[in-house]
């Protein structure tokens, strides 16, 4: 099992520090079981020397000047058997451990569990590089690290040291790194090792390996870190260049704008301007068509003056509408209308009259009474009217 963050939230408020909660080991059940460095972690034990873990420090050794993304241990050197991680940084502190039972992927483990807090305020791109991972799902790993406790060069193994199946019996936890890379490397193996370890010097030979391939590993970091500050650069310059293009393109842009609204206003009052006009001339139409109208219906009282109440009878209903609506059409039907009237009634009674004296005459001679046009007797059209 990994050692992973289990927890990393704000929900537990303590001023410029972010709680903190990971798994810090995995405890076996015998020295048949073991992680990948050989260590076999045993309860009793743990329990035993449980008490040194309370402020033990949270490191990180930084992979970039931005204190943002975590590497390894830190490992500088390894000086009379005892590792120095000087190139690491203390992030955060622990504040309590204790035992417990969870979950991990359907099965339930027994481990150690830390509890602290990081100083988000000295360091804060690292805590959100650290939620961001977690956030993806992305659960970034730890490796302890233990010495001998105070007053003895060495850490006590049941049973003593054994490449495989060690088992810690009597130690401090000094510190807990949490890493970029996987911390199955073998370089953890040097993280039991910090105190005078006398027992073998084919194994300061291999820390001495171990730390030249860790250099090796960070000087390739490095060199890769270095390419990718160039591609940054080159990336900078193009976003220069196609800022450049872009706040061209937008005062472009915000020039036309300013335009089409200039021209926008001018339609606008030229629109208003019409409508103006338009109301202005109906205006003007209906004063017209007023003065034409009161015009008309003078002429025709004038021309109606001449006639009696009986004579207009005829037309009564042409003159309702005329003052209505006026017009010289309709003005000229009603004194058609009311001469034809008159004509036709004067007509009649010239006939009626006519016959009267015919019948009176008793030497009636049906060709005595014949006129001719111009003749004394003759009727022309003025006698109509």
């Amino acid at each position: 099992m990994k050692s992973t963050i289990l927890e990393i939230n704000n929900q537990k408020k303590t001023s410029g520090r972010t709680y903190i909660k990971w798994v810090v080991l995995e405890i076996h059940e015998n020295n048949t079981r073991f992680n990948k460095n050989g260590i076999t972690w045993l309860e009793k034990y743990i329990s035993a020397n449980l008490e040194s873990i309370k402020l033990m420090p949270l490191c990180v050794e930084f992979l970039d000047d931005e204190n943002s993304e975590p590497f390894g241990h830190g490992l500088t050197e390894v000086k009379d058997g005892t590792p120095l991680f000087e190139n690491s940084a203390v992030v955060g502190t622990t504040t309590n451990g204790y035992i417990d039972t969870i979950d991990v992927n359907g099965e339930q483990k027994r481990v150690l569990i830390g509890e602290g807090y990081l100083y988000n305020q000295r360091y804060p791109k690292f805590v959100q590089w650290l939620k961001s991972k977690m956030f993806d799902g992305n659960f970034p790993e730890t490796s302890v690290e233990i010495a001998a406790v105070e007053g003895s060069d060495v850490i006590e193994y049941d049973g003593g040291w054994k490449e495989q199946g060690r088992v810690p019996m009597k130690f401090d936890f000094t510190g807990d790194a949490i890493l970029g890379i996987d911390p199955a490397d073998d370089a953890a193996i040097l993280l039991e090792l910090n105190s005078k370890q006398k027992e073998d010097n084919s194994m300061a030979k291999s820390q001495e390996e171990v730390v030249l391939e860790l250099n090796n590993k960070l000087d390739n970091k490095n060199k890769e870190i270095g390419e990718l500050n160039q591609k940054v650069e080159k990336l900078t310059e193009d976003l220069k260049q196609k800022t450049e293009e872009l706040n061209a393109a937008v005062k472009a842009a915000k020039d036309e704008k300013v335009k089409a609204e200039a021209k926008e206003k001018e339609v606008q009052k030229a629109k208003d301007e019409k409508a103006k006009t338009v109301e202005e001339l109906n205006s003007l139409k209906e004063f017209k068509q007023k003065a034409e109208a009161e015009k008309m219906q003078g002429e025709l009282n004038q021309a109606l003056a001449s006639y009696t109440a009986e004579e207009k009878e005829v037309a009564k209903e042409k003159i309702e509408m005329f003052f209505k609506s006026p017009s010289t059409e309709l003005k000229t039907k009603i004194i058609s209308e009311i001469n034809s009237a008159i004509a036709q009634s004067f007509i009649a009674e010239r006939l009626k009259k006519q016959t009267s004296e015919t019948n009176s005459n008793k030497d009636f001679d049906i060709y005595s009474e014949v006129n001719e046009s111009g003749q004394e007797g003759s009727v022309t059209v003025a006698d109509l009217y």
